[in-house]
C-alpha cells in the first residue's frame, strides 16, 4: 500500500501482528501433536523437533521466544540442549517437560535457566497458565530495562546539556568577534582574490551558528502545552508534510492506525517535532527507496506507536550513543535528531525503545501514558 491510500482512507492500513515463536521438542509424537494443536489454538507460531539435535538447528536458524522442551531424548538429551540455548540466546524461555523429574533435576534445570518445567502427564489449562505468565514476566523485565535505560540516558543528556550550554556560549562569543572582524575588513577587499575566501569563512560561520543555535534550544527546555490530541492525526499530518521526501526517495508507507484510541494528554507541536525526526532519520537510511511502517495501538494505559523501516539499520556498538548530541551515523547530520525526540517523550512521561540491526533496518517504538500530564520543565 502507497502513501497515496494514508491520505485517501487511513482506516484501510493494515500490518501483520508478530506472533511469539515457540518450539516444542519431544521425541513422543502425541506430545508433539497435542502442544502444536493447543499453542497453535491459543494463536502462538509453533515448530516441533524430534530430538535435542534437530532442535538446536532450527534455533540457530529461527529466533524463537519460547522452547518446551523433554528432559530426556535421544541424540542429546534436554539438560545439554538447554546449556546451548542459553549460550546461543539468553533471553529465550525454557519450559522442561518431563515424566521422571525429581528435586535434583528440577533444580540443576532452574540453575541452567529453565523458567518452570512441567510433568507427564500434563494438564493443557496448567501449561497454558505457565506459558502466559512466562511471556508476561518477560515483558515486565523488559519494560524495566526500558525504563532503566530511559532513566539512564535523561541523567546523561541533562547533564551534557548543562556543560554544552556554558560551552556554546563561550563558542558563540569567539564566533561573533571573527564574524565582526571579517565583516569590517570584507569591504576593504572588494575585488582581490581574497574576497571569496572572506565570503566562503562567513558562510561557515553563519552555519555553525544555525547549529548552536539548535543545540541551544535543545538544551533550553521549551514551554509545553498538554491538550487532548489525537495521536494518529498528528501521525497522518506529519507523514503528509514529509510527501515530497518521501516520493522522491521512492519510500512507500504501511501502517494500521488503531481506531479505539483515546485522545493522548500531548503537545501536538512537540510530538510532530517527534515524529518528523523519527521520519527524517528512517528517510536518510533508504537513500534506495523501501518501506516505512506505522502502527498505532492501545495497550492497557498505554498508546504504542511502531515505526519501522527497511535501511540500512544500526551497529550494536552505536546503539548506545545515539541519544547522545552530535553523535550521528549519518555524514552530513548534526547528531541532535534522537536526542531531541528523547528528550521530547521524556517530557511525556514516555518510554522510547529501538530495536536495530545492520541491514535489517530500525524500529522505534513509543509508549506515550493516556491521560497522565507530562514532567515539569526541568
Amino acid at each position: 500500500m502507497d502513501l497515496a491510500s494514508i491520505k485517501t482512507n487511513p482506516s484501510s492500513l493494515t500490518m501483520d501482528i508478530k506472533k511469539e515463536k515457540i518450539l516444542v521438542v519431544d521425541d513422543e509424537a502425541v506430545i508433539q501433536d497435542l502442544l502444536a494443536k493447543m499453542l497453535k489454538k491459543q494463536g502462538y507460531e509453533v515448530s516441533i523437533a524430534d530430538d535435542g539435535v534437530q532442535a538446536l538447528g532450527k534455533i540457530k536458524q529461527t529466533d524463537f521466544d519460547l522452547v518446551i522442551m523433554d528432559l530426556k531424548m535421544p541424540r542429546m538429551g534436554g539438560m545439554e540442549l538447554l546449556r546451548e540455548i542459553k549460550k546461543l540466546k539468553k533471553d529465550c524461555i525454557i519450559i522442561a517437560v518431563t515424566g521422571y523429574a525429581t528435586i535434583d533435576t528440577v533444580k540443576e534445570a532452574i540453575q541452567q535457566g529453565c523458567f518452570d518445567y512441567i510433568t507427564k502427564p500434563f494438564n493443557v489449562e496448567a501449561v497454558e497458565h505457565i506459558i502466559r505468565r512466562a511471556f508476561e514476566m518477560r515483558r515486565l523485565e523488559r519494560q524495566k530495562k526500558q525504563l532503566q535505560e530511559q532513566l539512564e540516558v535523561t541523567q546523561r543528556l541533562s547533564l551534557i546539556g548543562e556543560l554544552g550550554a556554558g560551552v556554546a556560549h563561550e563558542v558563540n562569543t569567539v564566533l561573533t568577534s571573527t564574524k565582526l572582524f571579517l565583516e569590517i575588513i570584507s569591504p576593504q577587499l572588494s575585488g582581490a582574490p581574497e574576497e571569496k575566501n572572506i565570503r566562503v569563512v562567513l558562510e561557515e560561520l553563519a552555519r555553525v551558528e544555525k547549529l548552536i543555535a539548535r543545540f541551544l534550544s535543545f538544551t533550553k527546555p521549551a514551554e509545553y502545552e498538554f491538550t487532548n490530541t489525537d495521536i494518529n492525526d498528528v501521525i497522518i499530518k506529519t507523514l503528509k508534510f514529509l510527501d515530497p521526501r518521501l516520493d522522491k526517495s521512492r519510500i512507500k508507507v504501511k501502517g494500521k492506525y488503531g481506531q479505539n484510541i483515546p485522545k493522548v494528554l500531548c503537545d501536538a507541536a512537540q510530538m510532530k517535532e517527534a515524529f518528523l525526526n523519527i521520519f527524517s532519520n528512517s528517510i536518510d537510511a533508504m537513500p534506495d527507496g523501501g518501506q516505512l511502517a506505522v502502527k498505532s495501538e492501545l495497550a492497557a494505559d498505554n498508546v504504542l506507536i511502531t515505526i519501522s523501516d527497511s535501511g540500512r539499520g544500526i551497529p550494536p556498538k552505536k546503539i548506545s550513543k545515539i541519544y547522545n548530541p552530535f553523535f550521528t551515523t549519518k555524514a552530513k547530520g548534526t547528531g541532535l535528531g534522537l536526542s531531541i525526540v528523547h528528550r521530547i517523550i521524556d517530557r511525556h512521561n514516555g518510554v522510547i525503545s529501538i530495536d536495530s540491526a545492520p541491514g535489517k533496518g530500525t524500529t522505534i517504538q513509543l509508549a506515550l501514558q493516556l491521560n497522565r500530564p507530562g514532567k515539569p520543565a526541568q
